[in-house]
């Protein structure tokens, strides 16, 4: 094979083998990012309760509301980690009452589309 070939087929390879790897981390985003729209995240205790009201679709005032907390400010963004450690609560409890809220909120278990 002549060498210019060689190299145009090279290319080529490198171009297809980078267009399947943007296809597959693409197809891996978009799929993590519809799995958040969707409220599926699950709470985790670095979250802070702006947070976990924007992607489970439910009024921050509820969420504050549900654990008995005044929130500190309009853009209180303290961790539930934070919240459970000014409370002197343990954070699963926190978690609990947190999701009992998102339940309430989404009977039928799933966010308003």
């Amino acid at each position: 094979m002549p060498d210019n070939s060689r190299r145009t087929l090279l290319i080529a390879l490198a171009f297809v083998l980078a267009m399947a790897g943007a296809l597959l981390f693409g197809t891996r985003a978009s799929r993590q990012v519809r799995h958040l729209h969707n409220g599926q995240e699950p709470i985790h205790a670095w979250m802070s309760i702006p947070f976990i009201a924007h992607t489970h679709h439910v009024p921050a005032g509820v969420l504050f509301q549900a654990i008995g907390v005044q929130p500190r400010s309009p853009r209180d963004h303290r961790s539930v980690r934070r919240i459970a450690r000014d409370l002197r609560r343990p954070v699963p409890e926190l978690i609990l009452q947190l999701q009992g809220a998102i339940d309430a909120a989404h009977p039928l278990g799933g966010p308003p589309r």
